[in-house]
């Protein structure tokens, strides 16, 4: 029965097996709900306007000028709509490919450096952690960031320890299209990580080996054509996006975005569930960090170990703090947790660690379930649904706990293994029903229907004391928001007089157009309902109801 076990890990066919599973994973809930705000009717509606447009240089958002992040996630999904059609699905696509493109990354890397087993296992922590499979099926950019630094790292290492410079053309390449992805982080980070590295393994032959013309002419050769075009339409892009959006937002707290320094720990913990105690598991007596079986397993750790490390204190140490950041984490802490189950399945690591996840598997799903029974949900989710979908994702974690950890004589690790990776990828499958709900409580998809169905050629469609960024994606028209520009306050600035009073109105001039007759079909979240008549507007000829949201007609109807 052992060699069963062991033998389930050389089967050729296991490494396509993953593939077609994660394809399902990732692929099957993009269509499942709506985009949810603001992040994901941000980036979809900007790149639905670059195609109406036609323009791919400088991107708008609601119809002004939009420079916080760089082109390629928009250019990746306007490519999806002309090929999908502009729907939900097109929209993630690019993201989702990302992912499952990071686990192969991840996978790969692990075997070159621990073997194959470990290569898989570690495909698989990757792709049924918590964190990354909510960010993989997002329609946001850090995947596709988190994907091209995994490349970059990955193709690094491998280039310096089989001394073949031509991975470092992989290596720039990546950096390039991260840059493009998200900024400066995509070369910052892998710098930061390679230039410790180097310090502390003294290895200084690495710098000139790595200063690899051929790379840094490709580097440029990316990067060059769409920042030099984007700076000569827009002469301000350079301050606003290289020293507002990046060093200002990471030195201050101008974004409201600000965390104590520990705020990314408990995210890292709760981001690797089901394989949370194996991320313990590292600093035991016999684990891979503190016992290496080689020089060149110990050359190893310091890399993966500085690639967690420096990028979770670069982000920490930052003024502006979101979830998605930390991404990035992820793959070195996969590498390593699958080096460690890989030397207990040999029988050179202690088995406890399995009982002991386990057990954190079985607490995450207690804390599930009291939340669904008891917690604070969406107005619009029921209870009894929340249960269901408590049930839903519980059920990988409770297969983990029940069958994973081996028995007293060890001689089953094998087999726990096996079943921890395939309690993993069904958690994966099920934790993806709550967005269900998330998209409900977090869209205007239906408010923007409801928009659609009733709005007259003559009447615009204004949000109050918001932006509801997948409006304008759904109704295929621009919004005009009252009294709040928030991140389009740039754009805004770049509008004439008449165009400002005419898509950004403070609340006074648009409550005297409201009460003047001026066709209008309103949005605002029903918390705002009171606020706007306190402003002294005039009731609205039809109403609407859409969840969170109400919708006033103020033309003429029929």
């Amino acid at each position: 029965m052992q060699n069963i076990w062991n033998n389930i890990w050389d089967k050729k066919s296991l490494p396509l097996f993953l593939c077609a599973i994660f394809f399902i994973i990732y692929i099957s809930p993009l269509a499942t709900h709506p985009l949810m705000e603001p992040d994901e009717g941000r980036y979809a509606e900007i790149a639905r306007e670059m195609n109406e447009s036609g323009d791919y240089v400088t991107p708008k958002l609601n119809y002004v000028k939009y420079f916080e992040k760089p082109a390629l996630l928009y250019w990746t999904q306007a490519l999806s709509f002309k090929i999908l059609g502009e729907n939900e699905f097109a929209a993630r696509l690019p993201s989702s490919l990302a992912a499952i493109l990071g686990i192969a990354v991840t996978g790969l890397l692990a075997a070159s450096i621990y073997g194959r087993r470990a290569g898989i296992i570690a495909a698989v922590i990757t792709g049924t952690s918590l964190l990354y499979i909510a960010i993989g099926t997002l329609d946001i950019t850090d995947m596709l960031v988190s994907f091209f630094i995994t490349l970059a790292m990955a193709s690094c290492y491998i280039g310096h320890m089989r001394k073949n410079r031509r991975w470092y053309l992989v290596f720039y390449a990546a950096m390039a299209l991260g840059l493009l992805s998200k900024g400066l982080i995509a070369v910052l980070l892998p710098g930061g990580i390679i230039f410790w590295y180097i310090v502390i393994t003294r290895k200084w032959r690495l710098i000139p080996d790595i200063l690899y013309l051929p790379g840094i002419i490709l580097f440029l050769a990316i990067v060059f054509p769409w920042f030099y075009l984007v700076c000569e339409q827009n002469p301000d892009f350079f301050y606003f996006f290289f020293i507002q959006e990046h060093f200002l937002r990471f030195a201050t707290k101008m974004h409201d975005r600000y965390q104590p320094f520990w705020f990314f720990l408990p995210i890292i913990l709760a981001g690797l569930l089901p394989w949370t105690a194996f991320f313990f598991a590292l600093g035991g007596r016999g684990s891979v960090l503190r016992a290496p079986a080689s020089c060149e397993e110990k050359d190893a750790n310091i890399f993966l170990a500085l690639w967690f490390g420096v990028t979770l204190l670069f982000f920490s140490a930052s003024g502006s703090k979101l979830i998605p950041y930390i991404v990035p984490c992820i793959p070195p802490a996969a590498i390593l947790m699958a080096a460690n189950i890989d030397r207990s399945i040999s029988g050179a690591g202690a088995g406890r660690v399995f009982l002991w996840n386990a057990g954190v598997n079985l607490l995450f799903v207690a804390a599930l379930f009291l939340y669904a029974l008891f917690g604070k949900i969406g107005g619009e989710t029921p209870r009894s649904e929340a249960v269901v979908i408590a049930l839903f994702i519980s059920a990988g974690l409770v297969l983990s706990a029940f069958f994973s950890y081996p028995y007293k004589d060890m001689r089953d690790m094998s087999r726990a293994s096996a079943v921890l990776c395939a309690g993993g990828l069904l958690f994966a499958f099920c934790v993806q029903t709550a967005y269900i709900p998330f998209g409900r409580e977090r869209s205007v998809a239906e408010a923007a229907r409801i928009v659609a169905a009733g709005k007259r050629d003559s009447e615009k469609i204004a949000a109050f004391g918001d932006i509801f960024q997948a409006m304008p994606f759904y109704t295929k028209e621009r919004l005009v928001l009252v009294g709040y520009k928030g991140e389009l306050a740039y754009g805004a600035s770049q509008e004439t007089d008449s165009a400002r009073r005419t898509w950004f109105p403070s609340r006074e001039e648009f409550i005297e157009e409201w009460n003047a007759g001026v066709p209008y079909v309103l949005v605002m979240e029903k918390r705002k309902v009171k606020d706007f008549f306190q402003l002294g507007a005039a009731g609205a000829r039809e109403t609407a109801n859409a969840g969170n949201y109400m919708i006033f007609f103020n033309g003429e109807r029929d």
